[in-house]
């Protein structure tokens, strides 16, 4: 790990996020687990982050399947010195645009509506980077209006093969989202009218049968295996992926998943 890039993220979360009057809140662990298995498709583990001391206070048992760690020894430390040099570089950059966007974006009535999402390579106790998304929501807030404790889905979408960038999207189910490009100067806006990504009504273009086809397939299952677990012809399958790709503007499976995931949309087809 480069110190100098971790130490410039925990100045982001220590200058910006500087908690006076904390508020302790009760895990219900069985709600918890609730919450986080819908921001994931796959493989998942999910950690509650509490920034008063930037300490783990709770982390998922599915570290062993992702990361190959156990839970009691996942730190933020930990974080950052198995992530990737590239992504870890640019950690600083958008964690200032995430508690921008909730301190400064956002009205605080919508504190709780967000969540913030981007891609991040983590290694495997194996040598190997994983590939997962990063979800990140305020689980609890300090009587100060500061994030005191954050729930952190991150999925396995290395079978995916999506291109990496650095990129950050502010999903909300209820709210307008939000995407955010990275370029040489920094963090720009992507309007939602105009954009490539298609985020006006992409959730409502496919059918339910579509919809389940797209998130078996970001399980890593081919379509013939779809197939058979639907109990349709593979002639079937390929007349749904013809549509889903068009519908959707994407030119092959990947940047389709991708897509859908970026967009946080696998919660809304369960």
């Amino acid at each position: 790990m480069d110190n100098n890039d971790g130490a410039k993220v925990f100045s982001v979360w220590s200058k910006e996020n500087d908690i006076k009057l904390p508020k302790k809140k009760e895990l219900i662990l069985e709600i918890i687990d609730q919450i986080a298995s819908c921001f994931a498709a796959g493989s998942f583990y999910y950690f509650i982050l509490n920034f008063e001391n930037i300490t783990m206070d709770f982390v998922h048992e599915g570290l062993r399947d992702v990361l190959g760690m156990e839970p009691e020894e996942f730190t933020m430390e930990k974080c950052f010195e198995r992530m990737h040099p590239e992504d870890l570089a640019s950690m600083n950059e958008k964690e200032t645009l995430v508690l921008d966007f909730f301190f400064n974006k956002i009205p605080k009535e919508d504190f709780f509506s967000y969540k913030s999402v981007y891609v991040m390579r983590i290694k495997h106790n194996d040598g190997t980077y994983k590939t997962l998304l990063h979800q990140a929501s305020v689980f609890n807030a300090s009587n100060d209006g500061k994030i005191e404790q954050s729930l952190c889905v991150h999925t396995d979408i290395t079978h995916l093969n999506i291109p990496i960038n650095h990129n950050v999207s502010f999903i909300s189910t209820k709210k307008q989202s939000y995407h955010y490009a990275k370029n040489d100067k920094g963090y720009t806006i992507i309007n939602r009218e105009n954009n490539s990504l298609k985020t006006i009504l992409f959730k409502d273009i496919f059918s339910k049968r579509e919809k389940e086809i797209i998130e078996i397939l970001s399980q890593g299952k081919t379509f013939n295996e779809i197939a058979k677990l639907l109990f349709i012809s593979p002639h079937t399958i390929n007349t749904h992926k013809r549509n889903i790709l068009s519908k959707s503007g994407c030119k092959n499976t990947p940047e389709l998943i991708a897509k859908y995931y970026i967009n946080g949309l696998f919660q809304n087809t369960r």
